[in-house]
């Protein structure tokens, strides 16, 4: 079976006590609909999501990946400030791409 390349992105999301914090997600359509898909998972009352959860969320960016689920368990390993550092890395990246 061939794998399917996609893109792994960076959330930061704000709780109702003020914290922050980073949830990584892969999606192989568009980053933008599926961060807007988040967007509205927080404006729904009735949202048991993860980033659902908060009060807002900002997107901090996103990479191609050949092997996405590979690569999101591995972040997700990472300690938050290793996962905000390879997030500035990829939305520079990305940004430059566009």
């Amino acid at each position: 079976m061939v794998k399917k390349s996609g893109t792994v992105y960076f959330l930061e999301s704000t709780r109702k006590d003020g914290s922050k914090k980073m949830y990584t997600g892969i999606t192989r359509r568009s980053v933008r609909t599926r961060w807007k898909e988040h967007s509205r998972a927080i404006k729904s009352d009735k949202s048991k999501t993860w980033v659902g959860k908060g009060t807002k969320s900002k997107a901090k960016g996103a990479f191609i990946s050949r092997n996405p689920e590979k690569a999101e368990r591995t972040i997700k390993k990472l300690k938050p400030h290793q996962k905000r550092y390879l997030a500035r890395g990829a939305a520079m990246r990305y940004k430059r791409r566009k």
